[in-house]
């Protein structure tokens, strides 16, 4: 069953593959996870904290992203 919304402890591979859209937010945070081999290991917790990222913030933004109908960007 899909989740409904992305969560911390989901390998980024998992997000991009359930919610494509949210690629966007990870090149607006300046991570290196599109297209990274290690996609598939890496929670979005283990992103947050690797790149100094606020958690709730991180979050609350793929969860936007999954939720614009539209794929367009919100600012960051």
């Amino acid at each position: 069953m899909d989740q409904l919304q992305p969560q911390l402890y989901q390998s980024v591979q998992e997000v991009l593959n359930q919610w494509p859209q949210t690629a966007s937010v990870f090149q607006a945070f300046k991570t290196a996870c599109t297209g990274c081999y290690l996609a598939r290991f890496c929670t979005l917790k283990e992103v947050a904290g690797s790149y100094d990222l606020q958690f709730d913030s991180f979050l609350e933004k793929l969860i936007e992203a999954t939720q614009n109908p539209n794929n367009q960007r919100s600012d960051i």
